[in-house]
């Protein structure tokens, strides 16, 4: 990658000018560190060297922890408090797997003794709640939420831990996440959604919806001002047809649900930029959610298109449309033999479902793959994520090839084909 690390570098004296001018001083502030395994301690920086960071926690015992382990956002404030350096990372390592790895306490994760109602007309609509630290996971039929709620506690500390300021973004609001188990409820809330929809002055998107919500396995809800404030929830909810054991299987990790609510939790870092006309978001957060998708589940079961509509093409009869986790192999061949030609413009142009072909699909998987290959592109990455939330909008292809450290559209494609033609991109 040309221009190195994409974060400023800060000098010990100028950190130690930026403290004195603002009177603070970093040992004064206690503030909450995060490691790789999702563990919390309340603590104030004392030292931090190439390696180490010592801590003293609440109760005045000092704790030394490898630097390595801390999150991207504990990375900055080392660097904009303590004078550090930037860490050291090989450009080429491996990033973990944060919401794999980390230790969710499924304790916290409890079953309410109320129920989450509805008002008329559609207060035949009940479920049972689980309440997690970040969520609350609705409930029906013969469905539980526990696999769920600790898939999505482990998507967001993965998020928290690589890009920082998303717990801030988040704020004290819980996100609700349905579980049909009846057809029935899944179909009454399709109904209350567009009344909400229609009360607002939607009435476009409530006639889409009308059309769409029936054939779907998930979608996205809306909830009104009424129910966000007696539950404690944000209005952008999420609702899975839990009856569909093809898109929703059991276990925690769960193709479908992991792809959609990782979209979700990229959605509040990206300050929920998007929507039909902001060009770039549907490839970026399509191409977050099959990565993850892939990347934790080994597997995908998310269609957007119809694949027998491809019968005569290269990627359909391979079965890399089909198998998620062919379509590296499949892509990478068809580069190679320039049947496919990447481009990040073509990419940035999708605005929906309709448009897609299986090869822009895998592109999508791939761009989003390799934009969070390595530790320094993660890093771009975040910071890209920051930009289009501080500035309202999707950055332009210039723009994203110099977060990312190049001087050229062409460049960064150039790496970014050179990365899928290689061994590390699965």
């Amino acid at each position: 990658m040309k221009n190195g690390n994409c974060f400023k570098r800060i000098t010990l004296a100028a950190a130690a000018l930026a403290l004195f001018a603002s009177g603070l001083s970093p040992a004064a502030e206690m503030r909450t560190w995060t490691n790789l395994k999702g563990q919390k301690i309340k603590a104030q920086l004392v030292s931090v060297d190439d390696k180490h960071v010592r801590l003293r926690m609440e109760g005045g015992r000092d704790v030394t922890i490898e630097r390595k382990t801390l999150s991207i956002g504990d990375q900055q404030y080392l660097k904009e408090y303590g004078g550090a350096a930037d860490l050291e990372v090989d450009p080429k390592g491996k990033v973990g797997m944060p919401a794999k790895e980390a230790k969710i306490d499924t304790k916290l994760h409890v079953k309410r003794d109320d129920k989450f109602m509805f008002p008329a007309p559609f207060s035949s609509l009940e479920f049972d709640i689980i309440e997690t630290p970040h969520f609350l996971v609705m409930s029906s039929g013969r469905v539980r939420g526990k696999d769920t709620a600790e898939l999505a506690e482990r998507l967001y500390h993965e998020m928290a831990f690589q890009h920082p300021g998303f717990e801030a973004k988040w704020g004290d609001e819980k996100k609700a996440i349905f579980l049909c188990g009846n057809e029935s409820d899944y179909t009454q809330l399709g109904e209350y959604y567009r009344k909400v929809l229609t009360d607002a002055g939607q009435g476009q998107e409530a006639a889409n919806s009308a059309v769409t919500w029936p054939h779907a396995a998930g979608a996205g809800l809306r909830l009104d001002g009424d129910l966000c404030d007696k539950y404690g929830v944000m209005s952008s909810a999420r609702v899975f047809k839990a009856t569909n054991k093809a898109t929703f299987k059991s276990g925690v990790w769960n193709p479908f649900p992991t792809h959609c609510l990782a979209q979700d939790v990229l959605g509040v870092q990206m300050g929920g930029v998007g929507g039909v006309g902001s060009q770039g978001y549907f490839a970026l957060s399509t191409g977050h959610g099959y990565f993850k998708e892939i990347q934790l589940c080994d597997e995908t079961v998310t269609h957007m298109i119809d694949a027998n509509t491809y019968e005569s093409d290269e990627l359909v009869k391979s079965g890399g449309f089909d198998d998620g986790r062919k379509w590296a192999r499949t892509l990478r061949s068809l580069v190679k033999k320039g049947k496919v030609t990447p481009s990040i413009a073509t990419l940035y142009r999708i605005e929906n479902a309709r448009e897609l072909t299986p090869e822009l699909t895998v592109l999508m998987y791939g761009f989003a793959r390799y934009m969070q290959s390595t530790p320094e592109r993660l890093a771009c990455f975040s910071k890209a994520m920051e930009r289009v939330d501080t500035g309202q909008t999707i950055p332009e292809p210039i723009e994203m090839a110099k977060i990312f450290g190049f001087d050229s559209v062409d460049a960064f494609e150039a790496d970014w084909i050179e990365y899928m033609k290689s061994s590390a991109f699965k």
